[in-house]
């Protein structure tokens, strides 16, 4: 009985120790692995969040940048006194929290905190126009034909008149008591855009009463004012204007790619995974347009347009002569590199909404990595479009034609 009773007993204390232990060790190596996937996993759905959040943004700039340049192409557009603009014009490193033309103070605005692995990750600002062709009107001189409140002169515009073809469609009619930003262009002339506020179509008149100008402030001076000289000739259209702006808003220490859309008064978050995103143009010189183009900014070659002086070598243009003359300062250098400007290009840093802090080390968060990146557990991609605005060429300055 004792033997038999040996024989179908359980285990000793020390072999359920050794089984204890035994499992306990291959429950921990599962977690941990189950831990690793799980955190691999994690990461890998981020960077597919970022390089879906990437394709969005470029599609959304590659659409505004073809976009820009309806009605008017690279022709400078004069929206008041002392204030020209173009219709792709950027800005580098801007401080929107200070007032900088176009743009008013922005108290709700940042750069990027000084002091911190990304204090170096400013971004530019992209300012686009162009007109809206659903609201085009082709103007006609006023002698064209008579109606009851029509001019009778050898011009498009009397005033704050602007003579149309006939029966005017109603599109540009003030509403809420609000004038209607408009461009007035010539794209076969292409040497200057107006901007214009438009307060009343008179269809039955054929006309359009507009004053030069852009929100309170008016053109006083200058060729958008005069009723005779640019608007003699033919070929003259009005259409609505159109806007948009991007910048990228560190507010709170965070990076937001916002948005300012047509007619809006706020900027609206579009992306808050775009942590930089720098502008490029290409040149042309227009004495030699088969040469190569030449970019602004090129790193240690090149400033950017809006950094360029006459004292800069890089900088210079060569004038198309008797249509154009040397530039003598700053503003009318840039200016003249603005209109020659041929592709925009555009890089985007995209990162993970959220960071690694598993793989961060604090002693090497401050160094930058081989992409020159923060070690800081964010992953990144950095995205580059090449846009041609389609827009452009069919207006403003070309090369003069051979003999």
């Amino acid at each position: 009985m004792r033997k038999t009773l040996r024989r179908v007993g359980g285990f000793t204390l020390l072999e359920v120790m050794i089984a204890s232990a035994l499992g306990v060790i291959v429950l921990g190596i599962g977690l941990v692995a189950g831990m690793q996937v799980q955190r691999r996993a994690l990461t890998e759905e981020q960077t597919m969040v970022a390089q879906v959040t990437g394709r969005a943004v470029k599609d959304l700039l590659t659409l505004d940048v073809q976009r820009a340049g309806i009605g008017m192409g690279n022709s400078p557009i004069q929206f008041s006194e002392g204030d020209q603009r173009y219709a792709i014009q950027s800005w580098t490193a801007l401080d929107m929290a200070t007032a900088t033309p176009p743009f008013a103070a922005d108290a709700t605005f940042a750069l990027p905190p000084a002091g911190t692995p990304y204090a170096d990750m400013t971004s530019d600002v992209l300012q686009l126009y162009w007109g809206d062709p659903r609201t085009m009107v082709t103007m006609e001189r006023c002698d064209a034909f008579a109606a009851p409140g029509r001019p009778n002169i050898t011009s498009v515009k009397s005033g704050n008149i602007l003579c149309t073809a006939p029966a005017p469609h109603t599109r540009l009619q003030p509403t809420s008591g609000q004038p209607t930003p408009a461009l007035v262009a010539n794209p076969t002339a292409g040497a200057l855009a107006c901007h214009f506020r438009v307060t009343n179509v008179r269809t039955g008149d054929s006309v359009i009463e507009a004053s030069p100008g852009h929100g309170a402030a008016a053109t006083t001076s200058g060729p958008c004012t005069s009723d005779v000289g640019m608007f003699t000739d033919s070929g003259w259209n009005i259409m609505r204007t159109v806007s948009a702006a991007y910048r990228v808003n560190w507010r709170g220490g965070h990076p937001a790619l916002e948005y300012l859309a047509p007619g809006a008064a706020n900027w609206a978050v579009v992306s808050r995974d775009v942590e930089r995103m720098q502008v490029r143009f290409a040149v042309i010189d227009l004495t030699q347009p088969a040469l190569a183009y030449r970019w602004y900014p090129e790193e240690g070659v090149r400033p950017p347009i809006d950094q360029c002086t006459t004292g800069n070598a890089e900088c210079a243009v060569n004038v198309v002569a008797p249509i154009e003359a040397a530039p003598t300062n700053e503003a009318d250098l840039r200016n003249l590199l603005r209109r020659r400007i041929r592709e925009v290009e555009i890089d985007l840093v995209i990162r993970t909404p959220r960071s690694d802090r598993t793989v961060v080390d604090p002693a090497k968060i401050n160094i930058p990595d081989e992409d020159g990146f923060p070690q800081d557990g964010f992953r990144r991609r950095t995205y580059t479009l090449r846009v041609s605005p389609r827009n452009f060429v069919s207006a403003g300055l070309q090369p003069a034609p051979g003999p």
